[in-house]
């Protein structure tokens, strides 16, 4: 489970969720930006979630506060890989 139990666990969370997947048609809003058509797979928080925001209703919960992407929309956007894959053909 994520770093935030007490939110991503809650029922709160889930009803939130399953509006942002909704919202976006269950396609990565990154991708739409950019041209592409994605399938989403995880709702991200567009401001962070720490340990000091993370009872802030709009920070955890507020759905202009989420975004819907896919895991390499949403790699990217936490540093996990660099982007450069959407530019080499695979071998």
């Amino acid at each position: 489970m994520a770093r935030h139990p007490e939110v991503y666990a809650s029922p709160e969370w889930r009803k939130v969720r399953q509006f942002v997947i909704q919202r976006a048609n269950g396609l990565c809003e990154q991708c739409l930006k950019e041209g592409r058509t994605e399938a989403g797979k995880e709702v991200d928080h567009i401001i962070e979630l720490t340990d000091t925001n993370k009872h802030d209703w709009n920070i955890a919960y507020n759905p202009d506060n989420l975004q819907f992407l896919c895991s390499m929309c949403h790699n990217i956007k936490h540093g996990r890989c660099s982007g450069l894959h959407r530019f080499m053909n695979p071998v």
